[in-house]
This record gives C-alpha cells, structure tokens and sequence, in this order.
C-alpha cells in the first residue's frame, strides 16, 4: 500500500525570537547575499554534484542513492520546474572543482551536493564568483559559510537535542568521553555548547586512545573521575563501528552505574543492529530525523527502485524539496533572487523526508530530531517525537 510523504512546503512562520536565539554566538560568515538572478517561473537548472564516477562500488551506490532520491523530489514538485543534471565528482575535491567548472559553464545557477566535506569547498570556490549557492549534503561544520550550506545531520545539532532533553529529565551536570581524535574533539566541542545553551553544568570531558588496549587502560580512571563529578548525563561521541560499544561496556564495567549516569549518542546508534544488543547501551539515549518520515520514505523508494535507500539519500530529497520551495515562493512574490540569504535563511524553514530544517547564516542547519531509547533487543523506540514545526518544539 502506497504510503504518503510529507510534501516539501514552507512552514509556518512563527517565533521569530527563537530562531534570533538559535544564532546567538555564531560566527556568521559572509556570502552571497542576494544570488544569481534566476527566473522562477521558467524552467531553472540544478546541478546535483554526487561522488560518481569512483572504483569504489559502495560509493558508487550510495551515489547513484542520492540521484534516485533528488529525482523522486524533483517529481513531486509543484508550481515550479527544475532541469536536475548529475555531475561526477569522483569524491575527491579534484573532481569537484571540474564538475562545478562544468556545471556553470552549462548555466547552473544553484548546486546540491558535493557529499564529501573535501570536495564541497572546491566546488563552493567555483559557485562562489557566480553567486551560486551550494547546498553540502555533508555535516562537517568547519566547511559551512560563505555561500556553502549544510544539509547533513550536525554534531551541533545532536548534541542540542540530546542534552537539551536530558535537562528537562532533570540530568543538569553533563560530561563528554570521547575519543582521542579531531573528530572526537569536534563532538566534545558540540557537547560543550550544547550544555550551556540548555543552562546545563558540563563536568568535563574524557579523552580515550581509539584502540582496545588504549580503551582497557583509560576506562578506570574515566569512571572514577565521572563519578566524582557527578555526571548525570555522559555524552559518548563515538561511532558504533569505532570505539562506542567497548568505551560503554569498560565504563559500566569499571563501575559507573547507570542509575546515576545516563548515556547519550552523539552517533546513529542504529547503524549497527549488533551494536544496538549491547546490554551496556540498554536504556541509552540518542538522536535522528523523523523515523515515521524516514520510514515512509523508504518504503516508497524501494518500492519505485527495487532497494532499500541508503540512510543519507534522504538528504538529496530534501535539497531539492527546499530549492523547489525556494522558487516557489518567489515565483508568488515576483521575486527573480529565489536564492538570496534571506530567503535560504527563512526562520520558518523546510520539510522534507527526514522532517523539518532550517539553515542558519553560518551555513550550518537545525533540524528536527526524535530522541531514541535503547530497550530490550536493541529495540529503539522514541521517547521524544520530532517537532513537526520550529514553532512547537518537542521537549
């Protein structure tokens, strides 16, 4: 049975304020502040920049993902008309750099994608002089600004949702462990912020050596100094395919009990169904898009493709759905800068296949995501609904 999609619209404007609240302390770079002037009412060309084109036969199939996905958005746009040519970047910024080249020689006026957080910036060097947007699908914040936007799923933004839940459970002293790495300094960072955005006590954080002896010789003393913190809520930011379930059986192990310290992801916990049925991650917290959309989504792709999407396709979708409302809007306004920054940066914001988002002035996005709980067999079930508007936020 056909199961239906949340259309891509512009929600509702409402509470201004918070979304004044959102940006407060970013740094907010500079970028194209009007675009390229396009007419909305004719047929307006996109190019899908998407890591084909590669020897590796995983990339190659979560690229061909993102077309499969930016075309079923394409065809459930109304009142506007996108022509959507795929360009191959090979995922290296080398081939970025040419396909942008390309794509606006043969008059792309906005671009979704590159994937790969190497790759986008070469590709927003070449947009850049043109007033061409680019929306990322990567989530790498350090890229983001400067004409270049992020539609991907943002430590910032899980760390948010995650803690900001935790404080309304009462959890108010947060601790991160992490492990020793740029990407694990990255998520610390996020927790950091997190916490004092929610008005919550951050106790510290915990470096780890990403190995199994380096785990076994850190955990103890990890524990103890969680303990004596008092940390309500630890923050792991780790991968499931990294260090994840090892750092959170040693800790439970070494005694850090989980009545007094909860577990939250900063990672999708659900990559991994093995990972999932660790006893030590039962009760665990963490964040992701809308699943009821998301499942929806999936079961409309397979049905049209014959597989299942990879995870991150649902990003390609909702680029599309935001440029086409983009055009919309200003096609209703007579407005011939649907990409200028007020508008990409419209509070009210998009919805999409994964839910709803919205891109700050700093290139970075907000999202609407459900907090998961782990239970028995892995199971996850959701605590806490994504919102479904900015203006109604889920606690």
């Amino acid at each position: 049975m056909k199961q239906t999609l949340l259309r891509p619209f512009r929600l509702v404007p409402a509470l201004l304020a918070l979304a004044t609240l959102g940006l407060a302390g970013c740094d907010v770079a500079t970028g194209p502040t009007s675009g390229a002037r396009v007419d909305p009412a004719k047929p307006v060309k996109v190019a899908l920049l998407v890591p084909l084109g590669s020897d590796d036969v995983s990339r190659e199939q979560l690229a061909q993902s993102l077309v499969n996905a930016a075309r079923m958005a394409q065809s459930d746009l109304s009142g506007v008309e996108i022509e959507l040519t795929t360009y191959s970047t090979q995922g290296t910024a080398e081939g970025a750099r040419a396909a942008a080249t390309k794509a606006v020689e043969e008059g792309a006026t906005v671009f979704l994608g590159p994937l790969f957080s190497s790759a986008a910036p070469a590709a927003a060097e070449v947009a850049r002089p043109k007033g061409i947007p680019v929306f990322s699908l990567s989530n790498n914040s350090a890229i983001a600004g400067n004409g270049l936007y992020l539609l991907g799923v943002t430590f910032e933004d899980v760390a948010n949702r995650v803690v900001s839940y935790g404080v309304g459970q009462g959890l108010s002293r947060v601790a991160a462990v992490h492990p020793d790495s740029l990407e694990g300094r990255l998520g610390r960072d996020a927790v950091e912020a997190a916490a004092a955005r929610s008005g919550a006590t951050f106790t510290g954080a915990s470096a780890y050596p990403l190995s199994f002896n380096g785990i076994s010789s850190a955990a103890g003393s990890i524990a103890a100094g969680l303990t004596a913190q008092g940390a309500q809520a630890v923050v792991l930011t780790d991968t499931p395919t990294g260090g994840l379930p090892f750092i959170a059986s040693s800790l439970r192990a070494e005694g850090l009990s989980p009545r007094d310290a909860q577990y939250l992801g900063l990672t999708r916990w659900d990559a991994s169904r093995e990972v999932m049925q660790q006893p030590s991650l039962r009760g665990g917290w963490f964040a992701l898009p809308d699943p009821g959309l998301g499942a929806a989504f999936a079961t409309r792709y397979e049905g049209q493709f014959g597989v299942p999407p990879h995870e991150l396709s649902g990003l390609a979708y909702d680029g599309i759905a935001a440029i086409g409302t983009m055009l919309r809007d200003a096609r209703a306004a007579g407005d011939q800068t649907p990409f200028s920054s007020d508008r990409i940066t419209d509070p009210s914001g998009f919805a999409g296949v994964t839910g709803i988002f919205r891109f700050r002035d700093n290139g970075g996005n907000e999202r609407g995501l459900a907090v998961m709980q782990v239970g028995e067999g892995g199971i996850a079930t959701v605590i806490a609904p994504a919102p479904r508007s900015f203006a109604a936020e889920a606690s």
